[in-house]
């Protein structure tokens, strides 16, 4: 008997048959013995304690687990997320540090480099996150992140609109596959009530990156301006890409992987067997290698459930709610404000730090909520995060109507919508527990889609010439509010009735066995 099948076999004898009472209670105590994995979905004791990180009845062997699971997937992921957000965010900073009039940028260029970025983000999402499922996910994911920081610190020898097309094009090919490859790493290892607090801490480091990137293009403008020859903007490409390098091979050597795929170096078999026995427990028994290659019958696989029908539309519709703060437009308002009250290149570089300040206190609040109540917290966090957006949208909506500190409100909270895509892809990943292909497959399209209209709707909605107002672009991310919030209740709605499905089904199924 394989260490895999020995962990499956002590985790079901150590459980027996839950009584009525012990049904109710997610949280029996005779459920698991103390080093057997714990039984999923369960509410956690209104005496815990709201910050507790591990659940009351999780054993040595399996804290001892999760934590090496944390360090190993948390520092690289989020190193890895810090760094893609500042290469991200140095072209929105290069532009108001001189690189506008050193590349003499005109008309439309600035939001339409940002497509190109987006086109080629796009266009990587789903085939490289797919590769994960069939590769290790240590080799490849630090592959693309080499290539992204290779693709911006090229940015710094740029000459031209064209050239720097370019290579920001080949920049989004490499952090495409990033998000959605991290998260479904995350569904790999972790049970329905560890995923989004892990999930938040991760994107935390995306809001991380975003402050670093404005204090951090402030240092370089007040310092390296004109060292050795280059402009600022030069050196914010250069310094920005040079730090992903490091961390990909950090990546190669510490990530774990999935338990299909493994990085040996950091696990024991016995870990492997608790780590499989907890996929088992949440009804993922598929461990075996597959080839390559996708067949049709997988393809078929995916588009015949809901899954990708709705969680896909619901992604699109979200992201165009908080499209304004993805294409940089509260930068571009911090900028036309700067001389009337006097502010210098450098302070507007760290003003674009607030938003993403704000972001971190939501996020982590989000994340611990939806792990600590389950299904019931989702549908008030998400109204709740759209209320907030919708109010800071009519500040830039109205905007010859709204006063200085309204549209300052709007900036500081144009992150929280943002601050739920923790939430919403954890829940994805649970959607999708049951089959490991269709999970990669619709975290990875939920992102591609949403990343394919990003790069052609903002052309139309927000061209750069009509900075800072934008009119057509807040009000488009003002009416996708409710849009996204019905959808999110659509999602719960089929969710419910899927799980209610699969627990009759298992209820037949046990009564025509017995």
């Amino acid at each position: 008997m394989s260490g895999h099948e020995k962990a499956i076999e002590a985790f079901v004898l150590a459980s027996p048959p839950a009584s009525d009472s012990e049904a109710a209670s997610d949280h029996s105590p005779n459920a698991n013995s103390p080093d057997s994995p714990t039984v999923v979905n369960r509410e956690w004791s209104t005496k815990a304690s709201f910050w507790r990180w591990f659940h009351p009845n999780d054993g040595p062997a399996e804290r001892r687990l999760v934590t090496k699971l944390d360090v190993s997937i948390l520092a690289f992921a989020c190193a890895g997320f810090w760094s893609l957000y500042i290469d991200r965010g140095m072209y929105n900073n290069a532009y108001i540090s001189g690189m506008k009039e050193d590349l003499q940028f005109y008309g439309n260029q600035y939001v339409q480099i940002n497509s190109i970025f987006l086109i080629g983000y796009a266009v990587s999402i789903i085939p490289l996150t797919l590769i994960n499922t069939r590769a290790p996910p240590q080799i490849v994911i630090p592959v693309c992140m080499a290539v992204w920081g290779l693709a911006t610190s090229l940015g710094a020898r740029a000459q031209s609109y064209g050239e720097l097309a370019g290579y920001r094009f080949l920049v989004g090919l490499g952090e495409g596959a990033f998000f959605p490859s991290i998260h479904y790493v995350f569904g790999s290892w972790y049970r329905p009530d560890e995923l989004a607090r892990r999930s938040g801490l991760f994107y935390v480091a995306g809001s991380v990156g975003t402050i670093s990137t404005g204090f951090l293009a402030g240092r370089i403008y007040a310092d390296l301006d004109g060292a050795l020859g280059h402009a600022a903007w030069r050196w914010m490409y250069l310094v920005g890409g040079v730090i992903a390098l490091p961390i990909a091979l950090f990546g190669i050597l510490t990530f774990p992987g999935t338990p299909q795929h493994p990085n040996k170096r950091l696990f024991r078999e016995d870990e492997l067997a608790l780590a499989r026995a907890r996929l088992a427990a949440m009804g993922r028994r598929s461990t075996r290698k597959a080839s390559l290659v996708f067949s049709l019958s997988s393809v078929r696989r995916f588009v015949g459930r809901w899954h990708v029908w709705v969680l896909v539309p619901w992604s699109i519709v979200y992201q165009q709610g908080y499209l304004a703060m993805l294409q940089g437009t509260y930068t571009l308002w911090i900028k036309s404000v700067a001389g009337s009250h006097h502010y210098s290149t450098a302070t507007v570089n760290n003003l674009t730090a607030v938003p993403p300040c704000a972001a971190i206190v939501a996020i982590v609040l989000f994340a611990w909520v939806a792990d600590r109540f389950g299904v019931r917290a989702r549908l008030p966090l998400f109204a709740l995060a759209h209320t907030v957006a919708f109010l800071g949208l009519v500040a830039f909506v109205a905007y010859d109507h709204s006063p200085f500190a309204y549209k300052w409100f709007g900036v500081a909270v144009s992150n929280v919508e943002n601050a739920m895509v923790p939430v919403m892809y954890s829940w994805a990943n649970l959607i999708c527990t049951d089959d490991a292909e269709e999970r990669a497959f619709v975290l990875s399209a939920m992102l591609a889609f949403a990343m394919a209209f990003n790069s052609w709707v903002p052309i139309l909605s927000m061209p750069t010439v009509e900075a800072p107002r934008y009119f057509k672009g807040y009000l488009v991310c003002l009416l996708m509010q409710p849009v996204a919030l019905a959808l999110a209740f659509l999602v719960d709605y089929l969710h419910r009735r899927e799980v209610q499905k699969k627990a009759r089904a298992a209820g037949d199924e046990a009564e025509g066995s017995a």
